[in-house]
């Protein structure tokens, strides 16, 4: 791709409209990163990275990442991670070439005209779907009719958040109990702790929902601590999922030598599309499951079916207030598989206005 490219990075925090979730993190969870490159001929791609160090990861965009863009040939993603990490650090470095590496991949496949699914191989149209929607502060009764409904409009599972708001072990099992008397035997169901378990209150769920069939146990401790992980893979109970927000491929490799069975990258957080792509196949290569988590479903889905023969996606309910700045029509589900969207690279659609009106740096 000849240079050079404009690049702009700005953050945003967009507010709850009636009906969305209630955030389990705090309202920062909603913050994020957008960067927007526009090439000499006026062709834009569009890149973004989650909340963490918003700020600074802007700044970096804005800075050294925006002049070392000003230049006739616009180096790849690994020369601007050689040049500007030499020593492998991951951070602010790492979400910001992710966001860089996700605009340069939607801008390219927007001047080819096709989608950046078609141009990673168009290997799927749609990859099966699991739905974040289970959120801590919804009672039980509301959170058995959340899951019953997804599952009835067709996601093929559910995925709940434990280890929130002071509940004791016992009382999470209990709510998992109660969504899968809802959703049925045949149905997913995940259990999400967001790394909020000491090892052995880790190891005491896991004994305690061993009946209940779940798909897996998603970052169930401090850190993604790999030897806990591992610690809790030899108890042979059930499955284990990492990786939502882990930036190296080392780190990757570390999970999977703990037991770790299905890997999450996620694009926005590992590096970039090529980054998800390389740990994704790498997985899949050591006998793996992989189902990016962490949101950003409408970026990480055209990666997984562009790329990838297997794997699943998942679709945060929660994210809902990014996702309507940013698409034309939100995501479907069909036949218990999400849908690519049309349109050229991403298919976005931004609303300049609405995030004009959240923008906070």
């Amino acid at each position: 791709m000849r240079g050079p490219l404009s690049c702009v990075a700005t953050v945003h925090r967009p507010g709850a409209l009636p009906g969305d979730p209630d955030p389990y993190s705090g309202p920062d969870s909603f913050t994020f990163v957008r960067v927007r490159l526009r090439d000499r001929d006026g062709v834009t791609g569009e890149g973004f990275t989650g909340r963490f160090l918003a700020a600074e990861v802007a700044g970096f965009l804005n800075g050294a990442v925006r002049a070392a863009l000003d230049v006739p040939e616009v180096p790849t993603t690994s020369a601007l991670m050689r040049r500007v990490n030499p020593r492998g650090m991951t951070g602010v470095v790492v979400s910001a070439l992710s966001a860089l590496d996700v605009a340069l991949a939607d801008l390219a496949a927007t001047r080819a005209g096709v989608s950046l699914a078609a141009q990673l191989g168009g290997r799927r149209v749609s990859a099966p779907v699991h739905v974040t929607c289970g959120f801590p502060a919804l009672d039980t009764g509301a959170l058995v009719e959340v899951c019953a409904r997804e599952v009835a409009g067709g996601a093929r599972g559910v995925k709940v958040l434990i280890a929130a708001r002071g509940r004791s072990v016992a009382e999470d099992v209990a709510r998992l109990r109660a969504v899968r008397d809802a959703i049925g035997p045949q149905a997913e169901l995940i259990a999400d702790a967001n790394c909020g378990m000491d090892l052995e209150t880790a190891r005491d769920f896991v004994r305690a929902a061993a009946d209940l069939d779940l798909a897996w146990l998603e970052e169930p401790v401090l850190g993604n601590d790999r030897h806990a992980l591992a610690d809790l893979a030899r108890m042979g109970v059930m499955p284990l999922g990492a990786g939502q927000m882990e930036q190296s491929t080392e780190r990757f490799d570390l999970l999977t030598e703990a037991g770790v069975q299905v890997l999450q990258p996620n694009a926005v957080f590992a590096g970039g599309v090529a980054a998800a792509v390389d740990v994704a196949r790498r997985a899949q290569g050591q006998g793996r499951q992989v189902a990016p988590g962490g949101g950003w479903d409408f970026v990480n889905l055209h990666w997984v079916c562009g790329a990838m023969e297997q794997g699943g996606i998942e679709l945060h309910r929660a994210q809902a207030r990014i996702a309507r700045l940013l698409l034309p029509d939100p995501l479907r589900i069909v036949d218990g598989a999400l849908c690519l969207p049309d349109g050229p690279g991403l298919g976005l659609c931004p609303d300049e206005e609405a995030l004009a009106a959240c923008r906070v740096l």
